[in-house]
């Protein structure tokens, strides 16, 4: 009875551990640019004005995304870790964590692949 208990335990533990790695590889990055982009986004709105950004499209696996990030006002901000491709909606706010309505937004183009990991938005 003990050992068909341990079997069932190591061939839980095994599948558990197969299951993690797979949710770790299917969730991925981009590399060097050749399945999406990161997005940096250069405020040149009065400082001290705008305070975060909405960015809402598709990620570097097909997926909707929609992710909301506090800027440096009046500078420049890297979002790492979230890659796009696609069409890509910015809406920049006044507040900070998107509260309100948005004061300014665009559409960019997001290259699926490019020689560098980031493309620029600038907003107004």
């Amino acid at each position: 009875m003990s050992k068909n208990i341990a079997a069932r335990a190591a061939a839980a533990a095994g599948s558990l551990a197969l299951a993690a790695t797979g949710v770790l590889v299917g969730a991925g990055t981009a590399s060097a640019g050749s399945n999406g982009q990161q997005i940096a986004y250069t405020d040149h709105a009065t400082p001290g004005y705008r305070h975060s950004i909405e960015l809402y499209g598709y990620n570097n696996n097909g997926e909707e995304s929609l992710g909301c990030f506090n800027i440096d006002s009046g500078g420049t901000t890297r979002i790492s870790g979230w890659w796009w491709r696609g069409d890509l909606t910015v809406k920049a706010y006044n507040s900070y964590n998107c509260q309100n309505s948005y004061s300014w937004g665009t559409h960019v183009s997001v290259p699926y692949s490019q020689s560098g990991d980031w493309t620029y938005v600038t907003g107004y």
